[in-house]
């Protein structure tokens, strides 16, 4: 039986701090207590809970739609001292549980970049020792996602999740690369958030037929030109110019006029934005355009200050509810800190139906 005595977690790095205060928050919420040991700046960090099996926590409420962590899973202590020639044989020993899925992953931070390529040497042979002793079983319900987190070359945690709850990409990150075309890197933010919060039949259902769309802060034009390629008609408003390849788009029409100002004519089915400004001015205007009806859905960036950003996650979220009034029961928030976020975090908005 693989051992679980805490969580291991891992978040971006410089995070740490804030990735703790959360778990700590979501264990109170469900009666349960504990305390980190952070690995400051290396995107990494343990938590010990009391009164729970940490594996229980993560299938429970405890474990629903996570802010900081990217990746987590129910471990035991760290194997040491694993021999070059057989670094699986210790670590998969005690493993007798039915595997669906299997991760070898780092965390992110500096530290850990030589490992990569490690990680991704073992997957293989990890999933032909599990699949040689009968423990590789995509098809059991009951069967979990198998995590090996490499600390050292000879170093490594083993620890189980339950596929709902964790990613099956390493470390949680879901790598993209820039499109040529695209007008800034801002397009890769809103790339990952829409394979994060959307299913894939999300993603084809709430993008079929012409659907229209409002960026608020648009310019140069990063997020609008995500929505274009999906066919999403945009009307992007920013004071500053749009690339190019926008501003000659005929479903594009640009608007100059301030975001916060900015009074549409008719609802629209996305409203989506990444502008630089306090969270609170941000996210209350999120929550008047939906509150309105003049949107459907949003999908905004918050960006967070230097200190106490868990504190400022759940200011927003409770912000957010306070401005939607007697609307709030028909939506929900989801908030991520993504791959391709930096000192900010993703928010998604729909209707709970």
């Amino acid at each position: 039986m693989i051992p679980g005595d805490r969580l291991v977690v891992l978040c971006r790095p410089g995070f740490e701090g804030d990735c703790a205060a959360e778990l700590a928050q979501r264990a109170a919420e469900v009666g349960a207590w504990g305390h980190a040991r952070t690995r400051d700046g290396q995107g990494l960090l343990e938590f010990f809970p009391g009164g729970h099996h940490p594996l229980s926590l993560l299938a429970g409420r405890f474990g629903e739609t996570p802010v900081f962590p990217r990746q987590w899973c129910a471990a035991g202590p760290l194997f040491e001292d694993l021999p070059e020639g057989d670094r699986l044989g210790p670590l998969l020993a005690d493993v007798d549980v039915p595997v669906a899925d299997l991760v070898v992953e780092t965390p992110e931070g500096d530290a850990y970049r030589p490992l990569a390529r490690l990680a991704r040497r073992l997957v293989g042979p990890a999933r032909g020792v599990l699949q040689a002793r009968g423990d590789w079983c995509p098809d059991d319900p009951d069967a979990v996602r198998l995590h090996l987190v490499l600390a050292a070359g000879d170093a490594a945690w083993v620890g189980r999740s339950p596929l709902e709850r964790s990613s099956p990409e390493p470390g949680g990150i879901v790598r993209l690369k820039q499109h040529p075309e695209a007008p800034s890197r801002s397009a890769l933010k809103l790339e990952e958030a829409l394979q994060v919060f959307l299913t894939p039949a999300d993603r084809h259902l709430l993008f079929d037929g012409r659907r229209t769309a409002v960026d608020l802060g648009a310019a140069p034009g990063g997020w609008t030109w995500v929505l274009r390629r999906r066919g999403v008609q945009v009307l992007a408003v920013d004071n500053g110019a749009l690339a190019p390849v926008l501003a000659k788009d005929p479903e594009v029409e640009h608007v100059r006029a301030d975001a916060f100002t900015f009074e549409p004519t008719t609802p629209v089915d996305w409203l989506v934005c990444d502008v630089v400004d306090k969270p609170a001015r941000v996210v209350e205007l999120m929550a008047r355009w939906l509150r309105r009806g003049r949107a459907r859905r949003a999908l905004f960036n918050l960006k967070l200050p230097m200190r106490r950003r868990w504190q400022a996650v759940e200011d927003a979220r409770a912000r957010f509810e306070r401005v939607l009034g007697e609307a709030a029961p028909g939506f929900s928030l989801h908030i991520r800190q993504l791959y391709h976020d930096r000192e900010e975090v993703t928010c998604y908005a729909a209707p709970r139906s």
